[in-house]
Parts: C-alpha cells; structure tokens; sequence
C-alpha cells in the first residue's frame, strides 16, 4: 500500500511539477472518490437495490433509484466546486526563528458561482472551511508551527472540497512556490552598539579622525534615536545629534567580532544589532564571511541585512509543517 501511495504521488508530481506562483485548475488536475460515507452509502444501495429485485418491489427501486440519481448529481456539484478556481501565492511575513508561520494563499473565482466549504492543507495543518464569492476572491491563510533560521519552499498544498453532502470528496495537488524566509532569533550580546563589552567590542563605528558630531534643530522624519533628550528637558526644544559627514555615525556590524563560538549564536548577536541599529536611525553596514553590506538606512536596508542573516551559508529547503514537540 506504502509503494502504490508512492507510485501515485511520483506520477501526480511528474503532471504537475512547477505552479510557480499562480495555478488554474482545469479538469485534468482534480480529482474525486467518495468518502466513508460515499462507500457506506453505495453499500446501502446495493442492499436496497438486490431486495427490489428479489421483491419485484416498485416503489424500492424507486426510492433506490431516486438516491442514485442524487448521488450524482452530488459527484457534478462536488467536482464543479473546484473547477476553474485560480490559486495564487502571496508575500509570505518573514518571522524570527521558533515564531508561527502564516502562509497566505488568494483564491479567486472568475467564472460567476460562489464556492463554498473549501480546504487548503499543507502536511498535516489545513485551514476551516472557507466559501469564496461569485467573481470575487479569499484569502487562505494556513498556520505553520516555527522552524529554525533559513530560506524554505513550502512543500505540496492539496485543496479539497466535500460539498455539498459529504459523501464525496474532491482535491488536487497544487505546487505553488512562495518565498518563505526566517531571521535568525535576535540575542543580546550584551553590549552598546558602537561601544565595547569587555574584551572585545561586537561592532566598530566611525573611523579615527572623524569630525565631532554636530547639533541642528529637529526636522520631521529624523530618527527618535538621534534627539537629545537631555536638551529637551532643560529647553522644551527638539535638537538632533548629527555627524559633521550629514550622514550620522557609520557602525559596522563584525561577524569576527561577535563575543560567541558558534556560527548561529553569532548570527542571532548580529540580528539583534541590526534591529538595534535600525531602531536608533544609525547608519550601519553588515560585514560577512561571505558578503559585505554596505552601510544604508530604512526598511529595505535593514530587512537586506536580516535576509542575509537568514540566507548565510544555506539554500532553501523544503519546510517541515509538521508540529514540534
């Protein structure tokens, strides 16, 4: 049975290998069988309809016949529920390592009738039954358990239907490839960015014959990082510390010089720098074994910086949605 279930996802996989990142589901990708209650039922009517024919009983084979004839129809309804739908990834939130997963899937009807009762599964977690409108669209959001640091693919989806009476059950196979990223944990080191922590100092700023810093009024958009607050206090007036360069300190965040002997405690060290140095407004750049980062500020800086974290020294892999104990 193991062998026959393998044979069968090989050849489903062969039919439909790369989605990518949107999918349409034409009749040659869904499949149906009945359900417990599908076989139940069919033996029932197989019992009914052998006594019609040893009674020569009218009305038994009516009422035999009429129950097939609803069962069916009930095969078109389920079948159809599926057909046409299109399926297409969204971005997926990038989290911290150990943190839920919300993968995003958008299912669009384009074809005019309401699907209804509708499941999207990965491994074993599944979303509840969800309806999509006539020529509208829903999002599916499936939760996955955490994972460690790193780039993943999500593994085969499967979407299933069992409307409208449960006796029948209809799904496939879906390949989609949203880009899946996890950050390092964020630790503390222990020490001020741009300051010493003992021995050895987790990150170097500036460089040796810098122009003092200087002083300017407060324009909206300026980091709360940079206001003296001090000032503040003694003149009720906004002030921000600035380098004489107009850019601001430039901090180096060192892989050499985190205070940890492993490679994912120091990524963790560099991950919780890098948020720190975001949050402050500092003008920071990343040095890697393997890539340099040069000094930026933002958004896009900093999720750069977090990605090359969650990317150093691994290829994606498939992810595991399976809970951990």
């Amino acid at each position: 049975m193991a062998r026959l279930r393998d044979d069968a996802i090989r050849w489903i996989t062969r039919r439909h290998a790369h989605d990518g990142q949107a999918a349409r589901l034409g009749r040659d990708r869904i499949y149906i069988l009945p359900t417990r209650a599908g076989y139940t039922l069919l033996g029932i009517l197989l019992v009914m309809l052998l006594g019609s024919i040893n009674y020569s009983n009218n009305m038994a084979f009516l009422l035999t016949f009429l129950l097939v004839g609803i069962g069916h129809n009930a095969m078109w309804y389920t079948h159809r529920n599926l057909l046409g739908l299109q399926v297409a990834t969204l971005p997926v939130p990038p989290v911290f390592a150990g943190q839920p997963l919300g993968i995003p899937l958008r299912l669009s009807e384009t074809d005019g009738r309401a699907r209804e009762a509708l499941v999207l599964r990965v491994g074993n977690r599944a979303t509840g039954p969800f309806p999509v409108p006539g020529r509208g669209a829903e999002t599916a959001r499936l939760e996955l358990s955490g994972q460690p640091r790193g780039l993943y693919r999500l593994p085969r989806q499967r979407l299933d239907t069992r409307y409208p009476l449960g006796i029948l059950e209809a799904w496939t196979w879906l390949t989609l490839t949203p880009e899946i990223v996890v950050y390092p944990d964020p630790i503390d080191p222990g020490a001020t960015l741009g300051g010493t922590g003992g021995d050895e100092a987790p990150a170097s700023t500036g460089h040796a014959g810098d122009a003092p810093d200087q002083i300017r009024p407060y324009r909206p958009g300026d980091p709360p990082g940079r206001i003296i607050w001090k000032a503040f206090a003694r003149s009720g007036k906004l002030h921000v510390r600035e380098a004489a360069s107009g850019q601001g300190d430039r901090l180096w965040l060192e892989w050499d010089a985190m205070p940890a002997p492993d490679t994912e405690t120091r990524l963790s060290m560099l991950c919780h720098q890098v948020l720190a140095a975001h949050a402050e407004g500092r003008f920071f750049g990343l040095r890697l074994p393997d890539q340099t980062l040069e000094p930026g500020q933002g958004v896009s800086h900093r999720d750069s910086c977090l990605r090359a974290l969650a990317g150093f020294r691994t290829k994606p892999i498939e992810l595991d949605p399976e809970p951990r104990s």
